[in-house]
């Protein structure tokens, strides 16, 4: 993949509306339960659906029954947005781009996407890209690290690793302020 792309969204809500569910990382949980003003034990009992496959706990955001996105809103007009904008996972914040590997430059572009191929050239965010690899290996090695290391069950691991990533942000944001205020 080059390093620029056409891509504007068209609302059409293909990726948000059709399935499978989105996968979200220990960090992405955290910023959506603080946008939506929930606990993180809330969030992990309310708002997302655990598998565990081979011991990992993989949390999915839920869909409705045709598929779509639990977050996934509808204005008057009949077009789609997001009501996590804000705070939307990370695999949501690259789409059209998918990333397959944690290192290297291979990226691949969701082809099936209405919007690619029009409106404004767009440059890969490589900064999004570095940050989501980033998130990706550390929510991994945690639960490694939780599980394998340390013996805990998946979901005890999952609560565990939640309350980290919950303490990290928080000491980033606060960092950020404090950095801003000065």
């Amino acid at each position: 993949m080059s390093d620029m792309f056409r891509f504007e969204c068209t609302r059409c809500d293909l990726c948000c509306g059709t399935g499978p569910n989105v996968s979200i990382t220990i960090y992405d949980a955290v910023r959506i339960a603080e946008k939506i003003n929930v606990s993180i034990n809330d969030f992990l009992r309310f708002y997302v659906k655990v598998i565990i496959a081979d011991m990992i706990p993989v949390m999915l955001l839920p869909g409705d029954m045709k598929g779509r996105c639990a977050f996934l809103g509808f204005s008057e007009n009949g077009k789609t947005y997001c009501k996590i904008y804000e705070a939307r996972p990370m695999k949501c914040r690259l789409f059209p781009i998918k990333i397959f590997k944690l290192s290297g430059e291979e990226l691949e572009i969701d082809e099936e996407c209405p919007g690619i191929g029009s409106g404004p050239e767009r440059e890969v965010p490589k900064e999004l890209v570095e940050s989501y690899r980033k998130e990706l290996k550390m929510h991994y090695k945690l639960l490694h690290k939780l599980i394998i290391e340390d013996g805990l069950e998946p979901i005890e691991a999952l609560r565990n690793a939640l309350n980290i990533a919950s303490y990290e942000l928080g000491k980033e944001m606060r960092k950020g302020f404090y950095n801003a205020k000065s």
